[in-house]
């Protein structure tokens, strides 16, 4: 924790001070101290914004997450990312496994600033509660990502701004789970409405879709390890699911690649979103370099560090066009800017859902994107309320079919004259059309138990929400990574991909990633995971 201590007391507070230097143009920042900072409503809202913007590193919910390899996605055999995307990896793993640790500890460690100190400031005492609130739950979220990544993680309560103490042990995930319930139930208390809300900051939705999704997980790990049925953490999962559904704040978007594309961020479907910004001001993304449309930059392309399997293009009901074609395509961006419709069959399927293609903004720039990474969708809500009530029931109910039928209508939207080519091209404005013959609804004629329905559900969180680092989670909670990543071995061409390698290296302790060796190294009270 040696390394941590050097970025608490170096790294956060050059970050954290030039996050926030617009807000303080009237106090140098020489004089800046966490003893002189924290005094005005100014200041609280400026050390907030600091904290946000640990999101966009990449080891929080920037980059990093991509490279994961499931079933569904994969990274290129020239950028493997250490191992992770062959399940090669170790403890020694610095592109990834490092960075998701360090990036999410300095992450809580701004967090902490802000719920540590912003009680103390003398100002509007509602405000004062929804700022606390909001660090709260950027709190919550590191934290509800950490241990699924690692396990048990030290729980840091309060600001570290001190390199004494840091040689801290292994927190249970029991305990954390219970902090970060409490911490979110603040959060419904005091976070502001999605009306109230400036765009991008957590709101009460978002704390209700993170607690459902939080009890869902731990109701799935309970019955996973056969420590519990979970009932109780499913009925609450469906419960705030419901409240979110029943809020009317959120909606899909007529038509599934409007949730994505840049001209319409911050739409209806988006509950939380890390937010970017392109135009040298260095808060663009990197969304889309490394998954998107391969192919030229500087006209949409993306590198093509990242692809979908050939299984994950496989799992789409016959006539699901616009998700499957938008979701895993295999097509690219030509040097001369315009789409090849039809590639080879060796060429990998792309992972299309943050395609960068077509530009319209005279001013794009590859490294300097202007897309969102949608962290919560109201899709999702609606699946995780299918799924936490199916576990309830044992079965589905008119309610769970109502919820992913609403998913399938939205399928049936078109753009123009619906064909593929037409979708690619991403014709703006929006000619939607429903063709009724897309995914009719679903029933209990199709799916008349809980084996089937829960099968459906597994299949249907990779059909919409595949490629947006969900899947690796899912599987982890499930129990059944290992089994899942054999499934591409059933699609072809296997070898030539090289994913039957890849199957065969995946074992039960890749539900856990390792901790990094050089924090083992530096903190004698850490222990490393089974496996590594």
């Amino acid at each position: 924790m040696k390394k941590l201590a050097k970025y608490l007391s170096v790294f956060i507070i050059i970050i954290f001070f030039n996050a926030c230097q617009s807000f303080l143009e009237e106090e140098p920042l020489s004089q800046l101290s966490p003893e002189n900072y924290y005094k005005t409503a100014d200041h609280a809202e400026a050390a907030l914004i600091g904290a946000y913007n640990a999101l966009q590193r990449s080891g929080v919910l920037g980059t990093k997450q991509y490279f994961i390899t499931t079933d569904l996605v994969r990274t290129a055999d020239w950028n493997t990312q250490g191992g992770i995307g062959t399940y090669t990896f170790s403890a020694d793993n610095v592109q990834v496994v490092l960075e998701l640790w360090r990036d999410h500890f300095i992450g809580i460690n701004e967090a902490n600033a802000v719920i540590t100190h912003v009680p103390n400031i003398d100002m509007n005492e509602d405000r004062r509660n929804t700022l606390v609130a909001e660090g709260k739950f950027l709190k919550a979220l590191m934290y509800f990502n950490l241990i699924r990544y690692f396990g048990d993680v030290p729980y840091f309560e309060t600001e570290t701004n001190s390199l004494e103490n840091l040689e801290v042990s292994r927190d249970p995930v029991a305990m954390i789970y219970e902090k970060i319930i409490n911490d979110l139930e603040f959060g419904i208390q005091h976070l502001d409405t999605r009306a109230e809300a400036q765009q991008g900051r957590a709101t009460v939705g978002a704390a209700k879709t993170l607690l459902a999704k939080v009890y869902l997980t731990r109701a799935s790990m309970a019955k996973r390890d056969n420590t519990g049925n979970g009932i109780a953490d499913l009925e609450l999962a469906a419960q705030y699911a419901k409240e979110v559904m029943d809020s009317g704040e959120f909606e899909l978007v007529p038509y599934f690649p409007d949730a994505f594309i840049v001209e319409n961020k911050g739409n209806s479907e988006i509950i939380f979103d890390v937010q970017f910004k392109g135009g040298g001001i260095d808060e663009g993304s990197w969304i889309g370099a490394h998954m998107g449309l391969q192919g030229n930059p500087q006209a949409g392309g993306s590198w093509g560090n990242i692809t979908a399997t050939d299984y994950f293009h496989t799992i789409y009901e016959p006539n699901d066009l616009v998700r499957q074609e938008w979701t895993t395509p295999q097509i690219r961006v030509s040097g001369n800017g315009t789409l090849a419709l039809n590639r080879p069959s060796w060429e990998p399927w792309k992972i299309g859902k943050f395609r960068r293609y077509p530009v319209r903004n005279p001013g794009y720039q590859f490294r300097d994107a202007d897309m969102n990474w949608p962290v919560f969708r109201y899709a999702e809500v609606l699946l995780i309320y299918a799924e936490a009530t199916n576990e309830v029931n044992n079965g589905p109910n008119a309610a769970i079919f109502d919820a992913l039928n609403q998913l399938r209508a939205r399928a049936r939207n078109v753009n123009g004259d619906g064909s593929r080519e037409t979708l690619h091209e991403d014709i703006l404005p929006r000619k939607l059309t429903t063709d009724p013959s897309i995914l009719p609804d679903i029933s209990a004629t199709d799916y008349p138990d809980y084996a089937s329905m829960k099968e459906y559900l597994m299949f249907e969180r990779a059909r919409e929400l595949g490629g947006e680092a969900k899947r690796w989670f899912d599987l982890v909670r499930w129990g059944n990574l290992v089994d899942q990543m054999q499934a591409p071995l059933n699609t072809t061409p296997v070898e030539s991909r090289g994913w039957n390698i890849t199957a065969n290296n995946v074992k039960d302790f890749h539900q856990l990633l390792p901790i990094p060796n050089t924090e083992l190294q530096s903190n004698p009270n850490l222990t490393q995971n089974t496996g590594y």
